[in-house]
């Protein structure tokens, strides 16, 4: 095999591992290893609404795998957001009603700021819900995800 050749496969394997890496590394995840979250929307004078507030703090909801505890002080948080935006278009939404019961699916875009890192992420909500429940995921995506 000439010289060439080993070089040109040693290149071909250096991009294919290169790429494996990149699509299997885990996203960034801001309310990794939390338990706790306190929740600001940007836009309000002190990044949230005290009436809101008082009917989020101890609300415990399940995001996949996680059960997180939305708290009303920030110091007690293991993570504070920033909710930037959540962005629905209406081909994102799913609504049934069949069988005398109702069902659907709702998919938003976040925008999320962690308040003690600055770091902003993009995060996909999904929230699906049926007689038996409703169930909500927030995943966070990869930096090479630019079509969604």
């Amino acid at each position: 095999m000439s010289r060439a050749w080993k070089v040109a496969l040693s290149v071909l394997g250096i991009v294919a591992v290169a790429a494996v890496v990149i699509v299997l590394w885990p996203a960034p995840d801001p309310l990794r290893d939390s338990d706790t979250v306190y929740v600001r929307f940007a836009g309000s004078s002190d990044g949230s609404n005290p009436s809101d507030e008082q009917a989020r703090e101890g609300l415990v909801f399940a995001l996949g795998m996680r059960n997180l505890t939305i708290v009303s002080d920030p110091a007690a948080a293991d993570v504070v957001l920033e909710v930037q935006d959540v962005l629905v278009n209406l081909g994102d939404i799913e609504l049934s009603l069949s069988n005398g019961g109702f069902a659907g699916r709702i998919a938003a875009e976040c925008r999320i700021t962690d308040l003690a890192t600055g770091r902003e992420y993009t995060m996909d909500l999904s929230v699906r819900f049926d007689a038996q429940g409703v169930t909500a995921n927030l995943t966070a995506r990869k930096f090479w995800m630019f079509w969604k």
